[in-house]
């Protein structure tokens, strides 16, 4: 009888359990440092809006994009690709990078408080929650847990529009960039 030598497990195993250990590959991003994100929160009054303006580079290396928003009133959120024309002023908006101990910086740009763009291509998502009672205002929230591999060269822009006064908005977008093969 031939002894064979240990076959190499396509996975690490924990030395005290014996568990297998694996991470999806977002959560390899992280570790490798090409992981980001923003998030913030900002209060609406009825009728008023933000607009925010993504900027992704005309290179192979791609942002695989995921959001997460919520409101304690009526808000509409819509994405749109191929924005262009308005969008003027705003502040940019440094992402951060998921390991905290990595110096790689996100290739995407992104403009808070930006203008109206004059037009755009694709909508790429729209979303509206949350409605009004005796006295009451009742929100919600939305995300995107599949991602958008977003375009090379595309300018996005997410807008937010309240329907209700004091209405509280949180948002978090969250992307890795991965270079194309």
């Amino acid at each position: 009888m031939a002894i064979r030598s240990p076959v190499k497990l396509p996975y690490a195993v924990d030395k005290s359990t014996g568990a297998q250990i694996s991470i999806d590959y977002a959560h390899h991003e992280v570790h490798g440092g090409s992981h980001y994100y923003v998030e913030g929160f900002t209060t609406l009054a009825t009728g008023a809006s933000l607009l925010v303006k993504l900027v992704t580079p005309n290179t192979t290396k791609w942002s695989h994009f995921n959001w997460h928003i919520e409101s304690n009133g009526f808000l509409e959120t819509y994405l749109y690709e191929d924005a262009s024309g308005g969008m003027a002023g705003g502040a940019t908006i440094t992402p951060l990078n998921n390991n905290r101990n990595s110096s790689n910086t996100s290739s995407m740009m992104i403009v808070s408080g930006v203008a109206t763009p004059t037009t755009y291509v694709t909508t790429i998502s729209q979303k509206s929650w949350g409605g009004t009672g005796f006295k009451t205002t009742s929100g919600g929230g939305s995300g995107r847990e599949d991602e958008l591999v977003l375009k090379q060269d595309a300018t996005y822009c997410r807008t937010f529009v309240s329907g209700s006064d004091d209405n509280i908005v949180s948002f978090k977008a969250f992307w890795y960039e991965h270079t194309d093969k």
